[in-house]
Formats: C-alpha cells, structure tokens, sequence
C-alpha cells in the first residue's frame, strides 16, 4: 500500500479543451464554457458504514442510511458524479453503487453503552482501501461515514473525508480518530465539542439535512404525543410512557428495537390501549406519525449528536419536548418550537408538553428550513472543493 503522502498525489489532467485555439475564436470560448463545467462538477465516492444495506426501495431504513441517500441524490441532482461505496443490496435511485463484495455486518454497530464489535470492519476497510488505491485519480473526493475504528485507520490521506456521525464514546474509535489523517467532520456544533474535548481536533460541522418540501405539514389532528428512534435506553422511550401517562394522554411509539432486553423490561410493561407500539415506520408513515401528533417526545439520556427525528418532527409542524442535551439544542429554539428541558427531569418535560402544545405550527416547519436539504448539500459541496483542491 502507498504511503500516505504517496496516496492522492495525482490530479485530474486539465481539460484538454483549454489548449485549443482557433483564428474564429470560437474554440475559446467553447474552451471557457466547458472549463467552467469541469471546474463545477465534482467527482465524490461516498463510503457508507457496513453495518446496514442502504435501500431506497425498501421501506424503512436508519436515519445515518437516510442522510448519505439523501446526500448522494442530492449531489447527482447537481450534475456531480457520485458513486456509493455500500454493502451488497444496497440502492439509491440514480447513483452507481461499487460493491465490494461484503454485505452489512449489524453486528459491528457501536453501542452506546459499550464498544462496538468490529470483528468483520478491518477487512471490510482493508478492501475500501484497495479500492481507493486503484480509483484515486477517479475521485476528487473520498467522503466515509462509516462509524469504525478500522475505517479511521485504513482511509487516509489528504483527500478524504471522515464524518464522525456519533459523539466518543468508544476508547477505540477515539484513538484512531486522534491519529487519522484525513479531515474530519461531524454533525453538530455540539458533537465537534465533545470530539474536541476528547483530545480529536474537529475543525468541520456538516449538519444534517431533510427535505422539508418532502415532508407533508401535519395539523396535529391526531390528539396523541409521539416518539420515533431506536427502541434502547438512551432514547428513552420509557420516559416517554410515564409522561404521557402523567398527561393522560395517548402516545405512539415508532422505531426499531435495538435493545430486546431493554424493551421487555422498560419498556414493554407500560404499553397499553394509551400507549402504542407501531414498530419500524418508513419514512412516509413515520411523518404521517409525527405531523399528527400534539408534540414529539424526545427524553433523550444522551448528548444527541443531531436530532434527526426532531427535525423531522418541526418539518411536518409538531413541536418537540426534549431535554437540553447534545444537537437538539442547535434544531429546536427554546420557546418557540418546542420546549428543552433540563436533562432527566420528567416534571420539567410534562409542563414542558403543556406549554409546547400552543407553539405554531409554521413557526416550527420555518425553522426546520435551517437544515434544509438544498443547505446540508451546499455545506458538503463547499468542504469538497477544498479538500478536493488541496
């Protein structure tokens, strides 16, 4: 393998129009129109996390699948060539996938509570790495959002990207983020600081984005609360109960089970005819969920590194209720659509719901419009032509 200052030395060769002259002078201008072309289009190979396939025809996918689909159409709408690094099964309308040959290990998925199990992940990312090393003159950009420590260690070099789309909670990831070399990105001002704060120098914040013109307004007809995110302890879905129970009034809990022991023990026990379980909702039926829901619930244990379900949640019009941690206080204003509690006190989340239920629904869907996807896009293309150039 190249060494690293071997790795990504070649550019692209100039555009071979540029010098082509003739007496009519047409050939220039030809010549300048499709420089600025070249100079315009991007050649990005985005690099998924193995622990899921990434599926735009199937109907419920995670919220980390979602952005890098939504960010893979969103940079081919633009005329930018993209292809996605995924594992095998994996679709998104309109972009090349380059399969590797692995299929998703959801095994390998960090825990919040405890380390991942990466025992597939190095060869996975030992083989992303060839790959890189035979395509590098192809890309301008290697752009990964894989969650591993292998994927730290083996994708490296001046023209790569690493998203960093969750805070340091594994000693193993956080090691080799502090010996990568590669630009490193995250989510939130939030999680850049706690990145920070573990000795890792995040100097990129790529907010994530959802296409509001997408998302149906809900007129919150439906007289319940809602909550939507794995189903593990440090979303909460537990507090959620008791609150509405507090407030007599239904709740509808939506997401998938990452954590069967936790949802029979907390969980399971305080569901009933006033709380129910729908499961896994794709997109559509999850912001049909949330657009009629009084307010969304979202007692987070965590520093949330976005708060992806509560952006989603304010683009149908439904104001969020949650405690004051991570990324949620960069989407929900405080007041106006939605209401942040201090962290773990229930009674302040319950007078919180009461005062949220009045918040304006517009308000809430205006202020979605700050991670618009057109804006995550624009964030992206920025930081890829300065990578790209270096």
């Amino acid at each position: 393998m190249a060494c690293p200052s071997q790795v990504f030395s070649r550019r692209p060769a100039p555009c071979p129009e540029r010098s082509r002259k003739s007496a009519s002078g047409r050939s220039s201008s030809a010549c300048c129109l499709l420089a600025r072309r070249w100079a315009r289009t991007l050649r990005v190979a985005l690099i998924a996390p193995f622990i899921a396939v990434i599926d735009d025809r199937r109907g419920q996918i995670g919220g980390a699948q979602s952005i890098i689909a939504d960010l893979a159409r969103g940079l081919a709408s633009r005329g930018h060539a993209v292809t996605l690094v995924a594992p095998r099964g994996s679709h998104v309308a309109g972009v090349p996938i380059q399969d590797l040959g692995f299929g998703a290990d959801p095994t390998a998925a960090l825990q919040a509570d405890g380390p991942s199990r990466v025992s597939s992940q190095g060869q996975i990312f030992t083989a992303v790495r060839q790959w890189i090393d035979l395509h590098e003159i192809d890309f301008d950009v290697f752009h990964a959002h894989a969650f591993d420590a292998p994927a730290l260690e083996q994708l490296r070099g001046p023209r790569v990207i690493h998203t960093l789309h969750l805070p340091p909670l594994d000693p193993a990831i956080v090691a080799a983020a502090r010996s990568a070399y590669a630009t490193l990105a995250t989510v939130s001002n939030s999680c850049r600081e706690d990145w920070n704060a573990a000795g890792v120098p995040v100097a990129e914040v790529l907010p994530n984005g959802v296409d509001i013109d997408a998302v149906p307004e809900g007129a919150g007809q439906g007289g319940y609360l809602a909550f939507a995110g794995r189903i593990s302890p440090e979303k909460g879905a537990d507090a959620a109960c008791r609150v509405a129970r507090e407030l007599r009034l239904p709740l509808r809990l939506a997401g998938p089970i990452y954590d069967n022991a936790y949802f029979l023990r907390d969980v399971r026990p305080l569901l009933g005819p006033a709380a129910e379980y729908d499961g896994a909702l794709d997109r559509p039926a999850l912001w049909r969920m949330l657009g009629g829901a009084s307010a969304t619930l979202l007692p987070i244990r965590w520093d949330e590194p976005f708060g992806l379900v509560a952006l989603e949640s304010l683009a149908t019009g439904t104001p969020v209720v949650a405690y004051a941690r991570g990324g949620l206080r960069e989407i929900v204003i405080d007041g106006r659509s939605g209401v942040l509690a201090p962290p773990d006190d229930e009674r302040a989340l319950i007078e919180g719901v009461r005062a949220a239920m009045g918040s304006s629904r517009a308000a809430c869907r205006a202020d979605a419009r700050r991670h618009d996807l057109p804006r995550m896009v624009d964030a992206h293309e920025r930081l890829y032509r300065r990578v790209g150039a270096s």
